[in-house]
């Protein structure tokens, strides 16, 4: 599988738990962005020539608009982008990120014209205090709103971000925004739990987060709710309807190839990795890249992220490491593969670095 992904930087503002490559106030580089896009894009597509011509584009399985917020461009953006890539076939998943608030009805119309057949929408909460806490555009009627306009746009696959161990947040409060995201009956649901990252708003403020303990039972909910409604847990945070897993994901996590353009973008091609500049300036005038060979280790900690595990091959070197997660009730080993126990996916990170 190769996957296309298209970094967007653009956001109307920039949230308090981003440390996401996206910057507020920029808008006016858009148009260059989507020339230097195009530019970076043919240049790639002639260095990797397997993307070239029409009859081997069978290779390009997923096309990921991520940001940012794409939603922020317009459809005729999208249109110059995409004429750029040899025209994929139909089954080709090709996903935007949006936010409620930054398109209607209308420009979901045309985004779902260009053949962009799955959108992710930034929910992250439905209780209108936490989404102010959080920082976000949006109050909860424009998430239905957005969302009804989705479905008559004729999206088929829609994808929810929620996020949960908010401040202030209460396990009936979490329930209820899992509840609210079910009753819409989506494709597909993301849960993540909040990380406080160095260098945004949240990591400079005192927060009254909830206690690993309540973290826990809002995790645990998330995993028997989700499941007892049909959804399939292939992935930590990820729950799918069957047949509606995010391909694009799934191959970053088996370590699959991938070009990244854009600014801040990562590829990876047959075991070498390279990324752009983050700055957007430094992006538009600049083609250095950062090259590097992934580890084993990350190979590792991206495979464990799926339920279904890796193949115990790649331990290799980490026995010991391996030994002490198993008797810890951390990992678990089923034949060939190891992969997470429940306790794991709660901890991952603490699994993830006993592996760096």
């Amino acid at each position: 599988m190769t996957s296309l992904y298209i970094h967007i930087p653009f956001c109307k503002r920039k949230c308090n738990y981003c440390d996401f490559v996206s910057y507020a106030g920029k808008e006016e580089l858009i148009d260059e962005y989507v020339e230097g896009l195009i530019r970076e894009f043919e240049l790639l597509f002639s260095t990797f020539n397997f993307l070239l011509a029409p009859s081997e584009v069978e290779g390009l399985s997923t096309i990921y608009f991520g940001g940012g917020t794409p939603t922020l461009l317009e459809p005729g953006h999208f249109e110059k982008i995409l004429e750029t890539v040899p025209r994929p076939p139909s089954h080709v998943e090709i996903t935007i990120e949006s936010n409620p608030g930054t398109a209607d009805k209308a420009k979901l119309k045309e985004l779902r014209k260009l053949r962009i057949n799955r959108i992710s929408i930034g929910v992250q909460s439905f209780n209108d205090k936490h989404l102010q806490t959080l920082g976000r555009i949006h109050n909860s009627k424009e998430i239905f709103r957005f969302y009804d306009d989705a479905r008559a746009a004729d999206f088929e696959n829609i994808n929810l971000d929620l996020i949960f161990a908010l401040p202030d947040q209460t396990l009936k409060e979490w329930k209820n925004d899992l509840q609210t995201a079910i009753s819409l009956e989506p494709e597909h649901l993301s849960a993540y739990n909040l990380q406080v990252e160095a260098g945004t708003p949240f990591h400079s403020q005192k927060l009254d987060l909830p206690s690993e303990e309540s973290e826990l039972k809002m995790h645990e909910y998330a995993i028997e709710t989700l499941t007892d409604k049909g959804y399939k847990h292939y992935e930590i945070s990820s729950f799918a309807k069957p047949g509606f897993e995010c391909k694009h994901n799934i191959n970053y996590w088996k370590n699959g190839n991938y070009i990244g353009i854009g600014a801040g973008a990562h590829s990876h091609i047959d075991g070498k990795r390279w990324s752009n500049p983050n700055s957007i300036e430094e992006y538009l005038t600049s083609r250095n890249r950062e090259s590097q060979v992934p580890s084993r280790s990350e190979t590792i900690f991206l495979g464990l992220r799926l339920l279904e595990g890796i193949s115990t091959d790649n331990f290799q070197d980490f026995e010991k490491e391996l030994t002490e997660l198993i008797e810890s009730g951390l990992l678990i080993k089923e034949n060939s593969h190891v992969k997470l126990t429940r306790k794991g996916l709660y901890l991952a990170n603490l699994v993830f670095e006993k592996f760096v």
